[in-house]
């Protein structure tokens, strides 16, 4: 006996070890950023069954934390009743005495005693990442119910939030889960089961910006050391208004930075155990270690979409290049109609060229793209297609809708009066826009934009500055 109890830590650790390195395998295993925070968040879930989980990435330019994955525990109300029509596994256990796994492992159920007596079942679903149930969590779930329930009166139980709470607070603490429930057999032959569901709810605050100097993980961000606190709520670096929008108070915390190579990339905030207790320096020490892999994994993640926006970005105007737009063009049309594109071209750009040296046109062709990205709806997109012409691509847009923004284009450019910082006169530059409209004008990309393309030098033979739509 004394060597199966030197064992538990061993068998523990030797989990904590294959957990980790899964960890990193499926960090280091995608490029894509919401993949990572995902898999970042459902990590820690499972190695600390906590409350309350927050990825906060830092803007360095702004010196600020934002917060880019949150997940919190939804409070569900206790649920007691009769006859229940689920909790099979839990009336199974119940009746035979035996641990039983159901639904390929998904769920787990382990019987209760009382004087040798089975009285009842705990069921408990969804484990946290790992998704399936082994024999070494129903041992630890029947220590924990065993543990939990000698202190609970059946009989008043109905009548006990507290008690049911600190119950299922054992059992989350136990094995990671999102749901569980509690079935007791009564002397008249009756059941009665209470559930409680631990879903955690994302997106509660992402995008929540904190400033570097503000909260615990504004200190650790500064600091770059990692906190394990009992009480965060009376710490003097608390930051309560964060407390209000989640309506979880935290009390038990974990709080690391994200570092690669000297470079803070963010914080990891964990926040209450389910079971009421403080974490641990091993769970300290287990979130750090996830940390240091989520660095890898966000570094990686940057490069690779810093490389990505290079590749379909134009230099002088941010918009997108020439590349971008032509492999995008066709797989627009294919999943929205009635499609328009506008074909823009500056006029009496040369002359301004020829005046003032191509610094100032390439200037000009950057303000020129900035004005247009400023006109465009979130599902547009605009690229500059060559020299001083540019296109636009509007998806689900027919062409009087289309004609209206590009009215505003040629307005917001004829409307440039001076290039700043220069101070150069560039009111004589203006754009004559070519538009036609998919299927109505052409029916695949490139007579689509032969279309627009002929429009828009129809305008310029007809005096410039205006919109034109293909016949």
């Amino acid at each position: 006996m004394a060597s199966a109890s030197r064992d538990r830590p061993l068998a523990r650790r030797l989990e904590e070890l294959a957990a980790v390195h899964e960890s990193l395998r499926a960090l280091t295993s995608t490029l894509e950023f919401p993949e990572i925070l995902r898999t970042v968040l459902n990590r820690i879930k499972a190695f600390t069954a906590a409350e309350g989980l927050s990825l906060l990435l830092y803007d360095a330019e702004r010196d600020e934390l934002v917060f880019a994955a949150t997940e919190t525990l939804a409070e569900n109300a206790l649920v007691g009743r009769a006859e229940p029509a689920t909790d099979r596994a839990a009336r199974r256990a119940a009746s035979t005495g035996d641990a039983v796994l159901a639904e390929d492992g998904r769920i787990l159920a382990v019987p209760l005693r009382r004087a040798g007596k089975a009285v009842g079942a705990v069921e408990v679903r969804a484990r946290h990442e790992l998704g399936r149930f082994g024999p070494a969590d129903a041992e630890r779930v029947g220590r924990a119910a065993d543990a939990a329930f000698a202190g609970i009166d059946p009989a008043g139980l109905a009548r006990d939030a507290g008690a049911l709470g600190g119950f299922f607070g054992r059992l989350a603490g136990a094995v990671p889960n999102e749901a569980a429930s509690l079935v007791l057999l009564e002397d008249s032959g009756r059941e009665l089961a209470f559930t409680a569901s631990r879903a955690l709810r994302p997106g509660v605050i992402d995008g929540l910006r904190l400033p570097c100097d503000q909260g615990i993980a504004g200190w650790v961000a500064r600091h770059r050391e990692p906190v394990r606190l009992a009480d965060a709520s009376a710490d003097p670096r608390h930051y309560s208004a964060i407390a209000g929008r989640t309506g979880l108070v935290p009390h038990s915390m974990i709080c690391v930075p994200v570092v690669k190579k000297d470079r803070l990339l963010g914080v990891i905030q964990v926040i209450n155990k389910a079971d009421g207790s403080v974490f641990t320096d091993d769970e300290l020490r287990l979130v750090q270690t996830l940390a240091d892999h989520a660095a890898i994994a966000i570094e990686n993640a940057s490069l690779y979409r810093e490389a990505q926006i290079a590749a379909i970005t134009d230099d002088l105007t941010g918009l997108a290049n020439t590349r971008h737009f032509n492999r995008m063009l066709p797989e627009l049309m294919a999943r929205a109609r009635p499609l328009t594109l506008l074909v823009l071209d500056l006029d009496n750009f040369k002359a301004l060229v020829d005046r003032e040296g191509h610094l100032v046109g390439s200037r000009t062709i950057g303000h020129v793209g900035r004005l247009i990205a400023a006109s465009l709806r979130p599902a547009d997109l605009a690229a500059r297609f060559g020299g001083d012409e540019f296109v636009v691509v509007m998806p689900a847009t027919p062409t009087a809708a289309a004609r209206e923004v590009a009215e505003a284009i040629r307005q917001a450019i004829a409307g440039a009066r001076v290039l700043a910082p220069d101070g150069v006169d560039i009111a004589a530059v203006t754009a004559s826009v070519g538009l036609a409209t998919y299927p109505d004008h052409a029916h695949d990309a490139e007579s689509l934009f032969r279309a627009a393309d002929a429009a828009m030098y129809t305008v310029k033979r007809r005096g410039k500055n205006a919109v034109g739509v293909a016949p």
